[in-house]
Order: structure tokens, then C-alpha cells, then sequence
């Protein structure tokens, strides 16, 4: 994992999940927000980095990309179903507001904006932001242009979409 720079307090790394075999090795255990981008479906990708950030505990996920709203839709069944098998073997009904938060983004900037800046939790301090790209084309470049620009007050536009813009 690369770390891209910090916004506010919060340290801001990177990983191309298709290119790091082990990648999810380096996830923290709590306290951390997933910025997810994907641009082609992936169905294995997209269910593996789902469940590897809630083995370890995300706080909250933002989804931006052409499968922002297939990678939120993944996060919320993921969630729910955990739920449904914990409350099956404790027999205690789960407390909803421990779960994690769940936002996809149509454009791309504002949602790591989001991520980096207004993703919260209150019973957490969230210290990190973990940019998990399973693109073929990597946007690990718009992101640390997205890092000078927030840190020098930049807000992003009203355009419902705005794609991601890629390296390659």
C-alpha cells in the first residue's frame, strides 16, 4: 500500500487491488474508510475487496466509478448478511448503528472528497482513507492531484457525473 499524502488528519493510501495479490494483508483492523473505484465488472474483485474490508472492520465505504452503485449494493448485502448469521449463532439481535456507513458517488471527485474530508463516524475517530482501485487504467495520479487541490480548500463541482479520469 502507498500512502498518497493527508488530508486534514487523515492519511490517504493507495492500492491497485488486481496488480497486489496481497493487498488485503495491509488493511487496517479499525477505524478506516474504503474509497473503492472499479471500472469494468469483476465480480470476483468486487466480492473479495468487500469482504476482506469487512473482515477488518471498515467504518465506512464510499464507492465511486462505473460500479459505484454495484460495489455499495455488495458492501449492504455483505452487511446484512453477517448480521443475519451473527444474530443466528449469538441469538442477540445486532445493534445497526455499529454497522458500517455505505455511499456510491457518480462523480468521481466528489466522492473521495467525501471519503477524505466528510465520512464520519461518532463513536470513531476514522484515521485513514484506504483508495482501493480495481480499474485496469489506475487513477492513483487524479487522486493525488485531488489531495493538493482539497488541501488547498478546493470543493468539488455540482456535476451529478463526472467520471474518473485515468492514467493510462
Amino acid at each position: 500500500m502507498e500512502i498518497l499524502g493527508y488530508i486534514q488528519n487523515r492519511q490517504i493510501l493507495y492500492t491497485n487491488i488486481l496488480s497486489n495479490e496481497k493487498w488485503y494483508e495491509k488493511l487496517p483492523d479499525n477505524n478506516w474508510v474504503v474509497f473503492t473505484i472499479g471500472d469494468e465488472k469483476n465480480v470476483k474483485s468486487e466480492s473479495e475487496l468487500v469482504n476482506h474490508c469487512l473482515e477488518k472492520n471498515v467504518s465506512y465505504t464510499c464507492s465511486a466509478g462505473q460500479l459505484a452503485e454495484s460495489t455499495e449494493l455488495e458492501f449492504d448485502s455483505g452487511i446484512v448478511n453477517r448480521t443475519i448469521l451473527e444474530e443466528e449463532v449469538t441469538g442477540k439481535l445486532h445493534h445497526y448503528e455499529q454497522s458500517p456507513c455505505t455511499t456510491s458517488h457518480k462523480n468521481f471527485s466528489e466522492g473521495f472528497w467525501f471519503a477524505a474530508v466528510l465520512a464520519s463516524d461518532s463513536q470513531k475517530h476514522l484515521d485513514k482513507v484506504i483508495c482501493t482501485d480495481f480499474t485496469t487504467r489506475s487513477v492513483k495520479n487524479k487522486l493525488k492531484e485531488l489531495i493538493e487541490k482539497i488541501n488547498d480548500g478546493w470543493l468539488p463541482t455540482d456535476e451529478e457525473v463526472e467520471e474518473p479520469e485515468y492514467d493510462n
